[in-house]
């Protein structure tokens, strides 16, 4: 309820109320006859004490108070209904004794303590039906709801049967609901559901709380059987008068049995608790497979968990390794709780009986109900470290055992098959949330590698050109793909001295990040000598003589580098173990392959003496392509490379083409051989084509 509306509802019962009370001080004075005046009153009580049950419930609905503060809060309330009508009841009696008319039960001051008596008795019944009626259909049953219904019903019909102006039959139907309300009091009395949820400390609150609304009730049952109060609710109103009998008699038959049940009830608490902790840790558990990425804070969680599952002194987890160089596997604890290293290595290291190798073996649960006596635990006592039971259960992931969960307590016998059954489906849970965390890492750290090989990919593509050179004599049209986000191919222009233009293109053994690395150290070489040396093969010499000691010892370079003079349209060449320079000149195709060995292969001296140059005069719509071993083994779904044959002659048929053109159909070739499957390595492609002195005039 809104605030407004709670502030309507009160002025409203307020109004009627103070109403009904100056109707019957002024019926003392003088009769009223006026036609109808005692059904508005009977009908302004009901209403008042409608709006009054409106207000209360209104006012408890959304709010989720524990069941033994509801109840303490019900008790609290019996005490001062109680108090109140005890001193109504002396004050009524003394009054009466002493033949004061004026404050007796027909006086003004009568009227009032009538009125107080109805309205905190009322709101009392009110609240104690709706407690009741909150404990009962809590947990219920198909059938629970409806059996109060009829209650509510037959309660209903009871009090409007005993109103003054329904004839005297009223009162045969009265004497025969009311012994079917109580029969229904009865048969309500019995749901008791919510006892079984309750802790061991609220169910002794609700004993207590039991044992005294019980007593409570029964006084209010007692003092309103009493003469003069009795008199003076059925003067204010009998259908109330009916309402607060038949409430105060259910509050003492239902919290009567509900201390007898919970008493009943109080031996299993421990149990209870115990399964509402294992249920509580799984599902904390079930949580954390998807909260917690910290490893290291999992291990924890695992050991701290193991405790309040079973509730045990002590707890240890431990992880297998991957086995080493000598096949034996390792093992590590990786989180202990309330036990030293020292303690765990006493216990589990046994040349004759390893807990863990039986563990191991059989791949189920180990229970030791008294390690003093068991023949396979009898050094433990030895060694110094005193536990009475011990519990082991093994981790297993898809099959393959991952580690061991123990746990400890003090005296022997200290788990059971329940125990056991917990604990298995808690290590499941644990295996579960291992595994997901260790998922979890290597995505995180693939998720951090990739990004620095993005990271990488781009400080490469920097190193590569970021535009081709352009020259009259020339079209130039060139392509590098890494296989993996970095790669070891490399390509390069640089403009030399006077009319001279110098190519590069070279491949790196291996791939990845390592051969990025040494491709940018090539970079920088062929970038300091192409402006020092004359020639190819001089640059070669001297790059080998950088790079020998730099490079790994099964790490290699493979280069192919030559200068064009435009002037002259020659092309001279030297090659360090690269693939050979296809040269179409017309029809006519030739694999150009100067001698020479891959860099940081050999000595200078060998290196110097193998390595020769070639010198290619250059003629109108003369191509040059530069690759690396990436185009030509290329491989399709069937291990096919793409090889020489395919490179040339869709080089040949796109001849007359300009360079670029070139250029995408024999990437388009490649592309159609190959289908879905990756390129397998680097590929790298430099056209070249020359367009001629006299074709530029």
């Amino acid at each position: 309820m809104s605030r407004l509306k709670n502030i309507i509802v009160i002025l409203g019962s307020l109004l009627l109320l103070l109403s009904v009370f100056v109707y019957d001080v002024a019926e003392r004075a003088v009769t009223i006859d006026i036609g109808g005046a005692a059904y508005i009153r009977e009908a302004a009580v009901l209403a008042a004490f409608l709006l009054l049950y409106l207000y209360v419930r209104g006012s408890r609905i959304g709010k989720a108070v524990a069941i033994p503060k509801n109840i303490g809060k019900l008790l609290a309330y019996s005490l001062v209904v109680l108090f109140l009508t005890a001193t109504i009841y002396f004050v009524t009696q003394s009054s009466a004794n002493g033949e004061e008319a004026s404050v007796g039960p027909r006086g003004a001051v009568g009227n009032l303590l009538s009125l107080l008596l109805a309205v905190s008795l009322g709101l009392f019944s009110i609240t104690t039906l709706l407690t009741i009626k909150d404990l009962i259909l809590r947990k219920r049953k198909k059938g629970t709801k409806r059996n109060f219904v009829i209650y509510l019903v037959l309660m209903i019909c009871t009090n409007l049967s005993v109103l003054p102006l329904i004839p005297a039959e009223g009162n045969l139907v009265a004497s025969i609901l009311f012994p079917l309300a109580l029969v229904l009091i009865v048969i309500n009395s019995f749901k008791q559901n919510w006892i079984v949820y309750l802790s061991r400390r609220e169910k002794i609150y609700s004993i207590v709380y039991g044992a005294l609304l019980f007593v409570s009730f029964v006084g209010l049952n007692v003092f309103s059987k009493q003469t003069l109060i009795d008199r003076s609710l059925g003067m204010f109103n009998q259908p109330l008068q009916s309402f607060i009998q038949l409430n105060a008699m259910f509050g003492a038959v239902y919290f009567g049995m509900a201390f007898v049940t919970t008493l009943f009830h109080l031996p299993t608490a421990d149990v209870f608790e115990r399964k509402q902790s294992e249920l509580t840790s799984l599902h904390n558990l079930s949580r954390l497979v998807t909260q917690v990425f910290d490893f290291n804070d999992l291990l924890n969680t695992v050991t701290n968990m193991t405790l309040e599952v079973v509730g045990a002194k002590s707890a240890w987890l431990e992880l297998l390794k991957a086995p080493a160089s000598n096949g034996e596997v390792r093992i590590d604890v990786v989180s202990l709780k309330n036990i030293s290293p020292e303690q765990i290595n006493a216990i589990t290291v046994d040349s004759e009986s390893s807990l863990r190798r039986l563990v191991m073996e059989s791949k189920r649960a180990l229970l030791i109900d008294d390690v003093s006596t068991d023949r396979r635990t009898r050094y433990i006592k030895k060694r110094g470290v005193d536990i009475g039971s011990l519990l082991s259960v093994p981790l297993v992931s898809h099959g393959e055992l991952i580690g061991f969960l123990h746990a400890t307590k003090d005296f022997q016998f200290g788990f059971d098959q329940d125990d056991i059954d917990v604990m298995t489906t808690f290590a499941d849970h644990v295996t579960i949330a291992i595994e997901n965390s260790k998922l979890i890492q290597k995505s995180l750290v693939r998720e951090r590698y990739q990004q620095e090989m993005m990271v990488a990919q781009e400080m490469q593509r920097r190193l590569l050109p970021q535009r081709l050179p352009e020259h009259p004599f020339l079209q130039i049209a060139a392509v590098s793909e890494p296989s993996m986000e970095v790669g070891g191919d490399y390509f390069d222009f640089v403009k030399l001295d006077g009319d001279r233009f110098g190519v590069v293109v070279g491949d790196v053994s291996g791939k990845g990040v390592s051969a990025a690395f040494y491709m940018a150290e090539v970079k920088g070489i062929f970038q300091s000598l192409s402006k020092l040396c004359t020639s190819p093969r001089d640059l070669l010499v001297r790059a080998n003589q950088a790079l020998k000691d730099s490079l790994e010892k099964k790490a290699f370079i493979s280069l192919l580098y030559g200068i064009i003079d435009l002037g002259q349209g020659k092309l001279t060449l030297a090659r360090a173990g690269h693939c050979p320079l296809v040269y179409i000149s017309g029809l006519a195709v030739e694999l150009v392959r100067p001698t020479g060995i891959g860099l940081g292969l050999t000595n200078d001296a060998l290196f110097e003496e193998v390595t020769q140059e070639t010198t290619i005069d250059l003629k109108k719509d003369d191509v040059c392509i530069f690759y690396t071993d990436g185009i030509n083994e290329s491989r399709n779904g069937a291990g096919e490379e793409f090889g020489f044959d395919r490179l040339v002659q869709a080089a040949l048929g796109a001849r007359y083409l300009p360079a670029e053109q070139m250029k995408q159909i024999i990437l388009a070739e490649i592309r159609n051989h190959t289908g879905d499957s990756s390129y397998g390595d680097d590929m790298t492609l430099v056209v070249i084509k020359w367009v001629g002195q006299s074709e530029v005039q």
